[in-house]
């Protein structure tokens, strides 16, 4: 049995490795979902082969685009902000999924989400504050900042989302019961 402080050392020595599992989670669980509502309208995956445009993934539903930034805590993390690049903020469909998981088995526990209408670009965040570099220190001992990021405070995220809640919040599909022929 592994205890609390090694999932945690590991959640931060294997960041990357756990948030491409999520990312896998994630996109299974909104496939799934859609599959559920229209087994005949796919859902288009591109993953970002190079992460300087701010976002890890692009996922099209009908004629609708999402460029998705994910980010990820763990259900205890007290994580208060999320680091979003400026440029990203301005493409339409821009928007930031954090997948909140557990920690002893990576399993999704719910989304939060932050995000505009899914041809517009996210809400502004031009006069957030500016993120901080973590660890890094001008000459002085002060912390350095990101100039062309903007943190995003945890309660301006929509959420907790379950996986439906999510695909409603990235693409606005129809529920069971509309009259809306296609689910995107």
């Amino acid at each position: 049995m592994t205890d609390t402080t090694q999932y945690r050392k590991a959640l931060a020595e294997r960041s990357s490795y756990v948030e491409n599992v999520l990312v896998h989670r994630m996109v299974a669980s909104l496939a799934g979902e859609l599959w559920r509502r229209d087994p005949t309208m796919p859902l288009h995956i591109f993953n970002s082969e190079v992460d300087d445009s701010g976002f890890d993934l692009v996922l099209g539903c009908g004629t609708k685009l999402r460029y998705i930034q994910v980010k990820q805590v763990h259900t205890k993390g007290a994580a208060s902000k999320f680091s979003v690049r400026l440029d990203f903020t301005r493409m339409p469909g821009s928007c930031v999924v954090v997948v909140v998981h557990t920690e002893d088995e990576l399993m999704v526990d719910h989304f939060l989400f932050y995000g505009g209408a899914v041809h517009e670009p996210m809400p502004s965040v031009e006069d957030n504050k500016a993120s901080i570099l973590p660890g890094k220190r001008d000459i002085e001992g002060n912390r350095k900042t990101r100039p062309h990021y903007r943190d995003v405070k945890r309660k301006m995220f929509r959420g907790p989302l379950t996986t439906a809640g999510l695909l409603d919040a990235l693409f606005g599909v129809a529920h069971e019961g509309q009259t809306e022929q296609h689910a995107c």
